[in-house]
């Protein structure tokens, strides 16, 4: 039996970056103020690395450095040898495998674009592609249809995505994963429709993979980010609702930037009994509550770290909640979670417990002896 121990809890920088050619995620990361760690691409052969840190990402482009690697050898203008130097590295990807299943298994949150698929791919064999070519993607404007949390965080079903290179990585379909967006766009095989950004989920954690990182700040690159940076965070958040035996709905995981006063989500409403729990890193927030007219339901000003509210709807609807900080303090993060069902409270599910265990023991007890009563 395999046993996977929890994510520690760390003091350093929880998250990492790998080295990359083409996705800037360094910059982003910076100007949202998340703390990093840059990491080598011979970092991800140490299994170490996957123990260190909560969320890891790997950007399209992950610089392997094999050019910087070879030892040339020339005589006039004949090249004379190359050789691989004695720094090169190439990762093992069966133990790549291992590492990054273990540690998504664990609890941790992995973020991969654009040409890393290769990496993810080693680990998650998921991805079908046209022609089994991967590198279809023409140049141009995609309008995205948006699902899930990425609707729910972005406030929009459809989304403008521009693509502004040739060789883009145009995914037919992915299995086991939850499609995000997904759009038509052009290749030279004619218009094809597929995934743009999925959700894979394995074990306590899960990873992004997105073809679309050309765009810098946008909400779409705003909520990968925060979904994997802020992952245990979100998390915690949802372990409310299991503490009480509901069913998650939505998850949200965001900040507070400067010059912003609030941030609004909206949220699908079961018929019956909902509950959002909301969470706070460093920063008290109060929150309004709007149903799907955008009439006021609740306003909600006690600033707290930690809070709960719930509603009953008559049918299945939708509403939004604007949140609101409460300080000066900008950029930590803060989490909602949305989910229905009547809440349990814990006294009922420890008794509840002991009440199946007991029952348990007594068939047991009643098996054991029948079993006996035949050999005597």
């Amino acid at each position: 039996m395999l046993i996977l121990s929890a994510l520690p809890a760390l003091a350093d920088n929880r998250v990492a970056i790998v080295k990359s050619r083409y996705d800037n995620i360094e910059l982003i990361l910076s100007t949202y103020r998340i703390p990093y760690d840059l990491i080598d691409y011979s970092d991800l052969g140490n299994e170490e690395t996957f123990r260190k840190y909560r969320s890891l990402f790997f950007p399209s482009g992950l610089a392997s450095d094999y050019e910087n690697n070879l030892d040339v050898n020339w005589q006039g203008k004949e090249i004379t040898s190359v050789k691989l130097g004695k720094n090169f590295f190439e990762l093992d990807q069966k133990k790549f495998k291992t590492y990054l299943r273990n540690f998504i298994r664990r609890g941790g949150s992995a973020y991969f674009s654009g040409y890393a698929f290769r990496e993810l791919s080693t680990a998650y064999d998921y991805f079908d592609f046209f022609d089994n070519f991967p590198y279809m993607g023409l140049p141009g404007r995609l309008e995205a249809t948006l699902y899930d949390d990425l609707a729910r965080f972005s406030l929009k079903r459809k989304y403008a995505l521009y693509m502004d290179y040739p060789g883009w990585i145009a995914i037919k379909d992915v299995d086991n994963a939850l499609i995000l967006s997904e759009s038509t766009f052009d290749t030279p095989k004619g218009e094809k429709s597929g995934p743009v950004s999925v959700l894979i989920k394995d074990g306590a954690g899960e990873i992004i993979y997105t073809s679309y990182y050309s765009t810098v700040y946008s909400e779409f690159r705003r909520f990968n980010i925060y979904r994997i940076a802020g992952y245990s965070l979100m998390k915690r958040t949802a372990s409310h609702a299991d503490e009480f035996f509901q069913d998650v709905t939505g998850r949200i995981t965001d900040a507070f930037h400067a010059g912003e006063a609030s941030r609004t989500y909206y949220f699908d409403l079961s018929k019956g009994i909902n509950t959002f729990y909301l969470q706070s890193e460093s920063s008290p927030f109060a929150f309004e509550v709007y149903d799907s007219s955008l009439s006021l339901v609740a306003s909600v000003e006690k600033y707290e770290l930690s809070q709960t509210w719930t509603i009953s709807s008559a049918t299945t609807d939708y509403c939004y909640i604007t949140i609101y900080p409460g300080s000066h303090g900008r950029y930590g993060m803060h989490s909602i979670v949305s989910a229905s069902g009547t809440l349990v409270p814990k006294p009922v599910k420890t008794a509840a417990k002991v009440f199946l265990y007991t029952l348990g023991f007594i068939f047991a007890a009643a098996f054991i002896k029948v079993a006996a009563s035949r050999f005597l």
